[in-house]
């Protein structure tokens, strides 16, 4: 016999919980039921005439056997006229489950004082039972007749039939053939022996049998999410997109995962030691897997929110998502904007016996906080023409420095912790000054890119040193170097000051005597007084950098794009305004949505 159980089972917790003389009253008969019990249940369901049609789906089940052994039960039994049609038309099975154990209990539930109890069914649905022996109820149906006696339990007839709701996982396991994330989902399901709880048989041919095997059924994907959507106990809201809107979704979020061919390469920059070194690196990749095995994995990892999490407890109220801002998925992610991620919902939701599910005709979640976010970089990966390495030094904000920083067109604010790092690049050489940031996991995708600069006396120990005497603001270029795949060449951009799609023609240096491009529009200036977000730019990437390893073993070999911050070459007069110390504390790639959805407000 198999036996098959989701999670842990509440059986050894319940029967630790319950002391002697409580398992007593709960499994014998009280005195005064016992004197007209007579018949087991069974015999009781079908000598009624009003339990015709149970008694019939009781014995389709195979249930009639059951309760007619010396197991004690509690029945609730619709009368006849009140049972739907559908459930004769079932495999007995999915009756035997859905319909049959959803109205029976283990132990003894005889009504002798005002009752009110939350029962657990035989198939783990939970009901409240609750009333009089003249006056109940089971899960909000009426009963009819109460405390009917058998010798091995009591029965309690009902004026229509329990509602059966399927947990979040069965729901979505009955819709595995016609819903695609309910295919997804149940394509992780993985059912193994557990042999510990299995009874041994003989070994036949050399191959242990078991005469009762215990199976035990997991699922990477609801381990993954940290979502136990077969347990009753716990309580969900799970959004689950129809298949048009699923199609929609991935085919975007699949053009953010683009791979090309399966070849990616990049420019690396790097140190050793004190030396700046650069070497070509490749990464080759399953294209079309990981472009696909990414799309999916975003797409479905944060389509649950725990009711229990404060952030997510007004779900199950029906409050309005409008005067709510914050959920919080399973997979401990934040979304901002529930009005906008449940305006497409069709419909009431679809009420489980572990929460609920909500049927949305779009997944509305902003790209910004979904399968496009913020990418950050905080340290620079190398950099060039230092002869000694006390010009490069990393040093902390003073304290009463503004943390908030505004990224200029984007609405958008980063508060930096206190004492946060940035690294002075410093010297006096006149050749150009390079310095070079990895830009690890990007996607092929739109970004507005920011290099966030602060001004020479953001030293937390300024004083140790000498800020330029006239407070001057950094003057420097910018530049990305990225791989095409529909060329196969690693290419260059060039940021401008005064045109945010750049160009990929490379400046004109500046000498003492003449000003060149590089003083002129592909220069930027940082503002004095704040930690200041300089816009350099938009850019799109044409391949994805995201979760992908370089062939190379060397840990500062990484394969990505590569964005470089130049003090450049200055003419003299730029030399009296600017200064050639670049005090950079990283940089910030923002998704154009982000950028366009607030230039719009």
């Amino acid at each position: 016999m198999k036996q098959y159980y989701i999670g842990l089972t509440m059986l050894a917790a319940t029967l630790a919980a319950t002391s002697c003389s409580d398992f007593d009253d709960y499994n014998e008969v009280p005195a005064e039921a016992s004197v007209e019990a007579t018949q087991s249940l069974w015999e009781a369901i079908n000598s009624r005439e009003n339990l015709t049609e149970f008694a019939a789906l009781v014995k389709k089940s195979g249930y009639d056997k059951e309760l007619s052994s010396s197991r004690f039960y509690t029945v609730w039994a619709p009368i006849n006229g009140m049972i739907d049609s559908k459930w004769a038309t079932l495999d007995s099975a999915t009756l035997r489950f859905q319909f049959i154990e959803n109205h029976i209990a283990d132990y003894n539930h005889y009504i002798s004082a005002p009752v009110n109890e939350r029962i657990r069914t035989v198939n783990e649905k939970s009901y409240t039972f609750a009333g009089t022996r003249d006056m109940a109820t089971f899960g909000d149906i009426s009963i009819f007749k109460s405390n009917i006696a058998g010798v091995n339990g009591v029965m309690h007839l009902l004026d229509g039939e329990a509602v059966y709701r399927p947990n979040l996982y069965e729901y979505l396991k009955g819709e595995k053939d016609n819903n695609t994330l309910a295919a997804y989902v149940m394509g992780y399901e993985n059912e193994i022996l557990d042999e510990k709880n299995s009874v041994l048989g003989p070994i036949i041919d050399g191959i242990q049998t078991y005469e009762d095997s215990v199976m035990v059924i997991t699922n990477a994907y609801t381990e993954r999410i940290n979502a136990l959507l077969s347990d009753e106990d716990s309580t969900y809201t799970m959004i689950i997109p129809t298949n048009e809107a699923w199609d929609e979704a991935y085919s975007k979020i699949k053009n953010t995962v683009n791979y090309g061919n399966g070849t990616i390469k990049s420019t690396c920059h790097y140190m050793d030691n004190v030396t700046h070194r650069t070497v070509e690196v490749t990464a080759e990749v399953d294209a079309a897997y990981l472009s696909d095995s990414l799309a999916k994995r975003y797409l479905t990892d944060h389509l649950v929110f725990s009711n229990t999490n404060n952030y997510n407890k007004w779900l199950m109220s029906g409050a309005d998502p409008a005067k709510n801002d914050t959920l919080y998925s399973t997979r401990n992610k934040k979304f901002s904007s529930p009005l906008e991620v449940f305006a497409y919902q069709q419909g009431e939701p679809i009420k489980m016996s572990n929460g609920e599910g909500r049927i949305v005709s779009k997944l509305n979640y902003s790209p910004w906080e979904w399968y496009k976010p913020v990418s950050g970089s905080m340290n620079y990966a190398a950099y060039q023409n230092f002869s000694v390495p006390r010009n490069v030094t990393v040093r902390s904000l003073r304290e009463d420095l503004s943390k908030i920083v505004n990224f200029s067109g984007a609405d958008f604010t980063m508060e930096f912790i206190p004492n946060v790092n940035f690294t002075l690049f410093d010297g006096t050489l006149t050749s150009d000054r390079n310095v070079f940031f990895n830009l690890v996991g990007v996607r092929s995708a739109s970004y507005r890119v920011y290099c966030i600069v602060v001004p020479p006396d953001a030293d937390l120990d300024h004083a140790s040193y000498e800020p330029d005497p006239e407070m001057k603001q950094s003057l420097f270029n910018a530049s990305l170097s990225y791989y095409n795949p529909t060329t196969g060449k690693i290419s260059d951009h060039y940021f401008l000051r005064t045109n945010p799609d750049g160009t990929t023609k490379k400046p004109s240096a500046s000498s003492a005597t003449r000003v060149g491009e590089t003083e002129g529009d592909y220069a930027f200036f940082n503002e004095l007084g704040r930690i200041d977000a300089v816009y350099l730019g938009d850019f799109t990437f044409p391949a994805s950098y995201y979760n992908i390893q370089s062939n190379d073993v060397s840990k500062d070999q990484v394969c990505c794009p590569t964005l470089t911050i130049t003090a450049p070459r200055q003419s003299k007069d730029a030399k009296e305004n600017y200064t050639r110390a670049l005090r950079i504390s990283g940089i910030v790639l923002i998704p154009t949505e982000l950028s366009n959805s607030n230039e719009t407000k």
